[in-house]
């Protein structure tokens, strides 16, 4: 059962704090008023907050801030969250002569979250499912959006908090920031975070804070994998015009006539890996890491019931929330969520690729299960 809402237990308005900000933090606070909600957030950078060196790299970001305060804030659609003007704004600076790959991620601002004016050890958090996110690329005065409204409980699990989940890092975006002799050392993203019209009736929490974070490391400091292979039917009929993107649109490609694709520069992680064919998008997940030679395994299509909590399966089968939630018709937050022992549930496709020494790694098709809506990942 969803928790109900005490509109007496619920804070009437958000303080605005000056916050002092480490890293390069997106904060979003929301205090819950009836169905609408008192919000702010700011997005402050520094110079000085995160410095990468391997031989001469140095990542850094700008010291320019923006901000959104309101006192009045709806649930809104995807759309009309992608048409709120207000945003915030990531600038990235390598310094350095080497590449640097970076990931965008993002999990609840816990520091501020427990320190800000008033905190009390039972205020709670409004649960990440109905947090989402948009991200766009802005180069050269023109706005690309790269990440369609994504919900945060979508996102792998970028780096998991065994004592408490509120800790956890999800994974938005990856992308890489030319040496400053590239001519493409920088890159600025927009951020847009709105709440989803699913919490209309449903929002019982008051306080909303996030905060996101660029994760940088030198390029050539892991192997960048570039995968290529085919997309067929169940049937083996092939499939041209198959879109397949990995991380949210971060590595894209489209099948030709022969049904082919690639996917180059795909670092170890833990990923989002869709198939979109004929309006219907194929969701799964899949987990790169270095080894000795190539490999693909399973991590599974079910999982019996314990008492791990949603946060620790998913990290544990390398697929995210929001699937495991709607793909076993759970119908509470993810935060209430239990396991019946003894019961079996249903995971999304979710595999686990080892590399070896060579980047180069054919042979890696996709079939599609037209009537059940997902698919099957095998390296030939």
């Amino acid at each position: 059962m969803k928790k109900k809402i005490d509109f007496d237990k619920i804070t009437k308005f958000v303080k605005k704090k000056n916050f002092l900000i480490a890293c390069c933090v997106l904060v979003l606070t929301i205090g819950t008023i009836g169905y609408s909600y008192g919000a702010f957030f700011s997005v402050k950078t520094n110079s000085a907050n995160q410095t990468v060196t391997t031989g001469t790299l140095n990542v850094s970001y700008t010291n320019a801030s923006t901000s959104m305060d309101k006192g009045q804030m709806q649930s809104m659609s995807d759309e009309m969250g992608l048409n709120e003007t207000d945003n915030s704004l990531i600038y990235i600076q390598n310094t350095g002569s080497l590449d640097s790959t970076f990931t965008l991620t993002v999990g609840y601002d816990m520091e501020n979250f427990t320190s800000r004016s008033g905190y009390k050890e039972t205020d709670e958090l409004t649960p990440l499912d109905y947090v989402m996110i948009a991200v766009y690329e802005h180069s050269g005065g023109e706005d690309t959006l790269v990440v369609e409204p994504t919900a945060v409980a979508e996102l792998p699990i970028y780096e998991v908090n065994s004592s408490d989940s509120r800790y956890n890092r999800y994974a938005i975006l990856f992308d890489t920031v030319g040496s400053t002799s590239s001519g493409n050392a920088t890159k600025t993203y927009k951020v847009k975070m709105w709440l989803s019209d699913k919490a209309i009736p449903a929002a019982s929490y008051t306080y909303f804070y996030l905060n996101a974070e660029i994760i940088a490391e030198v390029e050539n400091a892991k192997m960048a994998y570039n995968f290529s292979g085919t997309v067929t039917d169940n049937t083996g009929a092939i499939l041209n015009g198959a879109t397949v993107s990995i991380q949210n649109n971060s590595v894209t490609s489209q099948t030709n006539t022969s049904g082919n694709y690639t996917l180059n520069g795909i670092y170890p992680g833990t990923y989002n890996l869709d198939i979109t064919y004929n309006g219907i998008t194929y969701k799964g997940n899949l987990t790169v890491v270095e080894g000795t030679s190539n490999s693909l395994v399973s991590n599974g299509t079910t999982f019996n019931g314990s008492s791990q909590d949603i946060f620790s399966i998913a990290n544990t089968y390398k697929t995210t929330i929001d699937k495991i939630i709607s793909l076993n018709d759970i119908d509470t937050y993810s935060t209430e969520v239990s396991f019946a022992s003894g019961t079996t549930y249903n995971l999304a496709p979710t595999y686990t690729f080892t590399g070896g020494a060579s980047e180069a790694v054919s042979g890696l098709n996709i079939s599609l299960d037209t009537t059940n809506q997902t698919y099957t990942l095998t390296l030939n």
